[in-house]
């Protein structure tokens, strides 16, 4: 549990430093950082319940895309904006430390097991983003088309 709760202010940390180097307006700084380490907190318990780090990351990008469209609408500026810095803890840079290692070692079947996992891990984290990006672009035409039909009456 204690290495949990130290993960959890890396990742605020870590969402802070990535989001202050992008130059982030100084009143969205915090919310952000709050969100990156709630994302992870969100990985690790979905990680622990579901057992599969997988299941974890596309439900972790879910949630951390919806806070991104929230902020957006609140802090008035891109999703994109938010959403960059929230994702950062989920960046599996571990793992794709050890495949260019091994790749630059010459390790082949290292190299393909580790690449096979980032790869899965990439896909996760596009896939959970891509849901809610499709929803709301579908939601956004929706809406315009009701206000288009409204004025034609």
């Amino acid at each position: 549990m204690k290495q949990e709760i130290v993960q959890i202010f890396a990742a605020f940390a870590g969402t802070f430093g990535f989001s202050a180097f992008l130059h982030l307006d100084k009143k969205k700084l915090f919310p952000v950082s709050l969100a990156g380490s709630f994302i992870w907190a969100l990985f690790l318990f979905i990680k622990h319940k579901s057992g599969n780090e997988m299941v974890a990351l596309f439900f972790a990008s879910i949630i951390a895309s919806v806070m991104a469209e929230i902020f957006a609408r609140i802090l008035k500026a891109p999703s994109t904006v938010f959403l960059i810095s929230i994702l950062v803890p989920l960046i599996p840079g571990g793992n794709l430390f050890y495949t260019m290692s091994h790749l630059v070692l010459g390790e082949g079947e290292a190299f393909k097991q580790y690449l096979r996992l980032v790869l899965w891990e990439a896909s996760s984290i596009a896939l959970g983003m891509m849901v809610v990006t499709s929803f709301v672009h579908l939601e956004r035409q929706l809406w315009n088309y009701r206000i288009k039909n409204k004025s034609k009456r």
